[in-house]
């Protein structure tokens, strides 16, 4: 009978010497790492692996080093000897899982948790990824499967619910998970989303509105956040009201200085509620909003309901060619055209602009996304 070998072990080198440098480099660069300096931690990282190249921790930390520098491929093979190292480890079975995603490798994430879920039955973060994953594979079924688990386990895990709840009924978020994103975005919200995911949105909106022009204020800003868009619009379509869902975001947005009223809910039922926001708007304006959302068609006759004859609707989606609403792994919603086309015609509005463009990068892929301008009247 063929006995099958045994696994490598996670070890420190044998030499004392070079185990107490090794600890020592880790110390050094979780040290580095939690100061924010992350290069710095991941120069760290490759000179731990060359003393300590047994030592599953020290594979682990350069995964995870790589994957804040956005090296993606070396996490890969970092996590993978990790996970060599140490088999049953159901962290590293998600950190690999996370770099392969990263890479496009959907496949070969769902692989991994496959084995990993076999390890670790009851681990939700292990479900959790296996969700993304068969997104990324068009398995929406058996992503709902994955996501339910999930939630079962973890039942204040607000992304999980949040993705069940999309894949249970087209279209339909779970209520509290888009709040508590921007709250704990609301800090560096402006500088990540300009900066590393390149997000040109409110300009390319701005540039589209005054092609097809001219509209005057005033302004509703639907999902304002810290009031980007506010900033690339001329005075002329001023003054300009915001809604946000996120209490930390109006926050920012109010510092600015350029809002009449401000309101923290949920937009269609701030419009439902409250004077201020009856309009008639000339402009209504909803950047990266109904990607959110899901299903907009109330929200959507709301705001419809409050432009003022000429009045024009400006917003941006994440595109998607053949189905009305699908529900993206990054939590995100894609609508068609066509389900936008639709919108239009029941709400009475006519399509002045529809133009590509690309919403923000993601995992350093641009994500594909149209911007609209439709008429009233």
């Amino acid at each position: 009978m063929t006995r099958r070998p045994s696994p490598p072990q996670s070890t420190l080198p044998s030499d004392p010497i070079l185990a107490l440098r090794a600890n020592e480099l880790l110390a050094r660069g979780r040290q580095l790492e939690s100061q924010g300096k992350i290069a710095d931690a991941a120069r760290v990282s490759a000179e731990l692996v060359n003393v300590a190249p047994d030592l599953a921790e020290a594979h682990q930390f350069m995964g995870s080093m790589a994957m804040r520098t956005g090296a993606a491929d070396i996490a890969a093979m970092s996590f993978e000897r990790a996970l060599q190292l140490k088999p049953r480890s159901a962290d590293l079975h998600i950190a690999l899982a996370q770099a392969l995603l990263a890479l496009q490798r959907p496949a070969d994430a769902a692989r991994i948790l496959d084995k990993g879920r076999t390890l670790h039955p009851n681990d939700a973060g292990i479900f959790r990824e296996l969700g993304q994953a068969q997104l990324d594979l068009g398995q929406p079924d058996a992503a709902l499967k994955s996501f339910s688990r999930a939630t079962k386990l973890v039942p204040n895990d607000l992304y999980s619910r949040h993705m069940a709840s999309a894949l249970a009924t087209t279209g339909a978020p779970n209520p509290g998970y888009v709040a508590e994103l921007f709250d704990s975005y609301a800090g560096t919200f402006d500088a990540h989303l300009t900066g590393k995911l390149e997000y040109r949105v409110p300009q390319a909106l701005a540039a589209a509105l005054a092609e097809h022009g001219p509209v005057a204020g005033p302004t509703l800003d639907v999902g304002c956040g810290t009031g980007l868009v506010a900033t690339t619009l001329p005075e002329t379509l001023r003054p300009i009201d915001g809604i946000d869902i996120s209490e930390k975001m109006i926050a920012k947005a109010q510092e600015r200085g350029v809002y009449r009223h401000l309101r923290t809910g949920d937009a269609h039922a701030v419009l439902a509620d409250e004077p201020d926001f009856a309009g008639p708007y000339g402009l209504i304006v909803a950047a990266d909003v109904f990607i959110y959302i899901g299903d907009i068609g109330d929200l959507f006759a709301s705001l419809a309901a409050r432009l003022a004859p000429g009045g024009i609707l400006a917003f941006s989606i994440e595109f998607n060619e053949a189905q009305g609403i699908a529900i993206r792994s990054s939590g995100r919603f894609s609508h068609s055209p066509a389900y936008i086309h639709g919108l239009a015609a029941a709400n009475d509005l006519s399509i002045l602009a529809e133009v590509s463009h690309p919403i923000r990068l993601e995992r350093e892929i641009p994500i594909p996304g149209r911007l609209f301008l439709l008429r009233r009247g």
